[in-house]
């Protein structure tokens, strides 16, 4: 909740402070082309609705599928994290009572501190690797919008063509190869 709080915190700071920088023209974009910012700031609000608004609809699964993933495995790897960490603290402070979980009765206090370690590195390694995807999805909007005024058309071609040379006519006349890149727009 309180992260939640802080990223709401920044979001309303930074969109508060547009207005204080210098007026910049609104680029005008091509017909049919993309607003790479709107689709950033979609990307931002809702991760997929950059690429919705990008019409690349068969990335939003890959999204979801990356975010999803990641979180899973953040939040069974946070689980066993807090049993590991309850079993150890209640056996190295030897706290009255019945123990925490299971793992208080199979395992020794080393093992519980390698598997506590284990889980909290696993934690901390699929959150990171969660805001990494969620960083490649407001990339992939922004790459995506800016490239779609770019030319793909059949009229772009490049051709490499080679053809033998004959060879000179005389005593030590040899063949040679040419090498010819034609270009079309």
């Amino acid at each position: 909740m309180k992260v939640f709080r802080y990223l709401l915190i920044i979001f309303v700071g930074l969109t508060s402070l547009r207005p204080a920088f210098a007026q910049e023209a609104i680029p005008n974009y091509l017909p049919g082309t993309k607003n790479p910012r709107k689709a950033t700031l979609l990307s931002l609000a809702l991760p997929g609705l950059g690429q919705a608004y990008n019409e690349k609809y068969w990335k939003i699964p890959l999204v979801y599928a990356g975010l999803g993933a990641t979180g899973y495995f953040a939040l069974s790897s946070r689980q066993e994290y807090r049993k590991f960490k309850a079993a150890y603290q209640y056996k190295v402070f030897n706290l009255p009572g019945d123990p925490p979980n299971e793992y208080a009765s199979i395992y020794t206090a080393d093992q519980l501190r390698v598997q506590r370690d284990y889980y909290r590195r696993n934690m901390e390694f699929n959150f990171i690797l969660m805001g990494v995807v969620y960083i490649l999805n407001l990339v992939d909007a922004a790459v995506d919008a800016h490239l779609s005024a770019f030319d793909i058309s059949d009229e772009l071609s490049v051709q490499l063509l080679t053809e033998p040379l004959l060879p000179l006519e005389g005593p030590g006349g040899r063949g040679a190869l040419s090498v010819r890149i034609s270009c079309s727009f």
